[in-house]
C-alpha cells in the first residue's frame, strides 16, 4: 500500500469509558490514490479495490490519544476489527 496521499473519512465516534476519563475513540476509512482500501486477507492487513458484496470486507480505523507515552509527541493506538486488533 503505498500511501503517496492520505484520504479519511470520518465515520463518526463513540466514547471510551477509562477510570476517571474519557476518550473519544474516532473511527475513519482510509484509502490511498488508487482507492484501494484495507482489508484482512489470511490474518493480514492488506490494500486492495473492494467492490460489490467485497465492500464490506473494508475494515474501519479507530485511533485514540496514547496518554501512556510522551503526549507531545502526540502518540495513537490503532485499531482494527471494533478494536480487537491494535497497534501502539
Amino acid at each position: 500500500l503505498a500511501l503517496l496521499f492520505l484520504c479519511a473519512e470520518a465515520e463518526g465516534f463513540t466514547l471510551c469509558h477509562a477510570p476517571a476519563l474519557q476518550t473519544k475513540v474516532f473511527q475513519y476509512r482510509i484509502w490511498d490514490v488508487n482507492q484501494k482500501s484495507l482489508y484482512l486477507r489470511d490474518d493480514q492487513l492488506v490494500a486492495g479495490h473492494l467492490q460489490g458484496a467485497n465492500a464490506a470486507l473494508e475494515e474501519k480505523v479507530f485511533w485514540v490519544p496514547n496518554r501512556a507515552f510522551e503526549p507531545a509527541r502526540l502518540p495513537v493506538i490503532l485499531g482494527i476489527q471494533n478494536g480487537t486488533r491494535c497497534l501502539a
